[in-house]
């Protein structure tokens, strides 16, 4: 292999602001995308369930709509906790 010397010059900005996060509230937060991804994911798995039933005729059982029910207010609860989390994250004070 060759051994080659390159000479660079490298230029950059006077200032570079750097955004500081609580590395816990945003482990947290993304532990609550995480839960809101799997109950999106159940849910729709539910509801093409149900769709799949309803086109064929079917009775659909009570317990798939109380499933569907519960896997939507999850989605609602871990989207509206992980927001939250996710903007107490966040710096309100830059550094440069």
């Amino acid at each position: 292999m060759a051994n080659l010397n390159v000479s660079t010059t490298v230029t950059g900005p006077d200032n570079i602001e750097i955004a500081l996060v609580r590395a816990d509230y945003l482990e947290t937060s993304n532990t609550f995308r995480i839960c809101f991804e799997i109950c999106l994911a159940i849910g729709g798995t539910v509801l093409g369930c149900i769709i799949s039933l309803v086109n064929d005729g079917k009775h659909v059982p009570i317990l798939d709509w109380i499933f569907l029910g519960l896997m939507a207010a999850g989605c609602i609860a871990f989207l509206i906790l992980a927001s939250k989390n996710y903007t107490k994250a966040k710096s309100q004070v830059s550094v440069t």
